[in-house]
């Protein structure tokens, strides 16, 4: 953390009454402590209902306090899974300062308080209380409703995306257990392999099918991609199959589920066009969009995702607080004379870390700040994965300065001409490399 920002939040609470709250699904409990961290009272809680918010709270604050002022009073709140974010809002509104608390700060404030990891709702409201009082924390930021909309949207997709790669895999373990060598004479993520399973599913039906019928399809859904070919090759591989034999109910049964899993699929590509089309619509009208899409190998949808998940990227001032805040930040273990390898830490936002990489692997390929990096990292050391990661910083420094000055992406002599001498030497690199190999 910095020292001056720590230094900041430290000062802000430095003369207010810190009131700590767990959230829970049924009652929310609450700890108040003084500028030093002494405790007014025992913990209460106050139910997570509307009556709860309005009335219980308030009346057991006034047994509490003299004075419940704004100006005088914070509320500290961790922030586990969804539970805080009424809470949050509720209180944001009422024109209360609101802190936002790590659980993963709770966690080690905790030995600190009675020297056990024991856990109860009372010692994790005096903990967030304590961390707050500390200064590890961060404000509760009320955001545009456009911003608001992307985030949720994009959120959305991410779920949509997850139960897609689900339904696929039902699709492709169902057809491997009974014609398992479809998928090689046809990707089974195709438009085609799925209009040929809602009619047929079994070997035996596939040498059936009538190519003539067919071809016609098969071509207009493939885009001539697949046709007559194809077809043989299907019914040709069907003669011999390792798959297992289904009697008349057991077929009923596996073509019934096979058709829910493509109904599903569709269903679940509908929804993802609709959502990821409001999402681009709404970046679209940020000053990031154009900015961001600038950079070979980010697309609509890549960049829209981007500005989503960090909302508003202006708000960060350092390509460093998007890499702390994407968990891609590195850690350091080191003691006396023994230093560690560095890692990425994976705290964060794990959707962003996985955007972050995408965003890096098909820019590394284009952008020659980024490329650079790439190609002598990779001579040193062959390793892909790592050596991506190591590029991403690179592209958010590149990112936050387009952001900051408020330009487009623009080519610079030379680094253009620093990369094609890069691009013969790795060339070299390679050839010397495959000889070794081969020797």
């Amino acid at each position: 953390m910095n020292p001056q920002r720590l230094k900041e939040k430290r000062h802000f609470v430095s003369d207010k009454i810190i009131i700590g709250i767990d959230p829970a699904k049924r009652n929310h409990h609450v700890m108040i402590i003084n500028q030093l961290g002494i405790p007014y009272s025992k913990s209460f809680t106050f139910t997570n209902t509307y009556k709860g918010f309005t009335e219980e709270l308030w009346i057991k604050l006034e047994r509490v306090l003299m004075e419940i002022d704004p100006l005088k009073i914070v509320f500290a709140v961790e922030i586990s899974i969804n539970l805080w974010q009424k809470l949050c809002h509720f209180l944001h509104n009422k024109g209360f300062s609101v802190l936002m608390v790590s659980p993963l700060y709770t966690k080690h404030e905790r030995p600190k308080m009675d020297n056990t990891y024991s856990k109860s709702d009372p010692k994790d409201s005096l903990a967030i209380a304590n961390c707050a009082r500390q200064g590890y924390f961060n404000f509760y930021k009320h955001y545009p409703d456009a911003e608001d909309a992307m985030h949720r949207l994009t959120i959305t997709y991410e779920k949509l995306k997850v139960q897609m790669t689900q339904v696929k895999q039902r699709i492709r373990s169902q057809v491997e257990l009974i014609f398992p060598e479809l998928p090689f004479v046809l990707d089974l993520d195709t438009d085609t392999a799925r209009l040929l399973l809602r009619k047929y599913i079994t070997p035996k039906e596939f040498f059936k099918l009538n190519i003539f019928e067919e071809i016609s399809v098969v071509e207009k859904v493939s885009q001539k991609q697949h046709g007559r070919k194809t077809l043989i090759r299907i019914k040709d591989t069907a003669v011999n199959t390792i798959g297992i034999t289904l009697g008349t109910d057991s077929l009923f049964a596996e073509k019934l589920t096979m058709l829910a899993w493509l109904n599903q699929h569709a269903l679940l590509k509908e929804q993802m066009e609709l959502v990821i089309a409001e999402l681009v619509s709404l970046a679209e009208q940020t000053p990031y969009f154009d900015i961001i899409k600038s950079i070979k190998g980010i697309s609509k949808i890549t960049a829209s995702r981007f500005i989503a998940e960090l909302r508003d990227p202006g708000y960060f001032t350092n390509y460093k607080q998007i890499e702390a805040f994407a968990g891609t930040n590195l850690k350091l273990s080191q003691s006396g004379k023994y230093t560690g390898y560095r890692r990425i830490t994976h705290i964060g936002n794990h959707r962003l870390r996985a955007l972050i990489y995408k965003m890096a692997e098909e820019t590394k390929n284009h952008i020659p700040e980024i490329r650079i990096r790439y190609l002598k990292r990779q001579m040193k050391q062959a390793r892909y994965r790592k050596n991506v990661m190591a590029c991403a910083s690179n592209m958010l420094k590149l990112i936050a300065a387009m952001i900051k000055e408020n330009h487009t992406y623009q080519y610079k002599e030379k680094a253009v001409e620093e990369l094609r001498g890069l691009e013969t030497e790795y060339r070299e690199f390679k050839k010397k490399k495959k000889y070794k190999k081969s020797a």
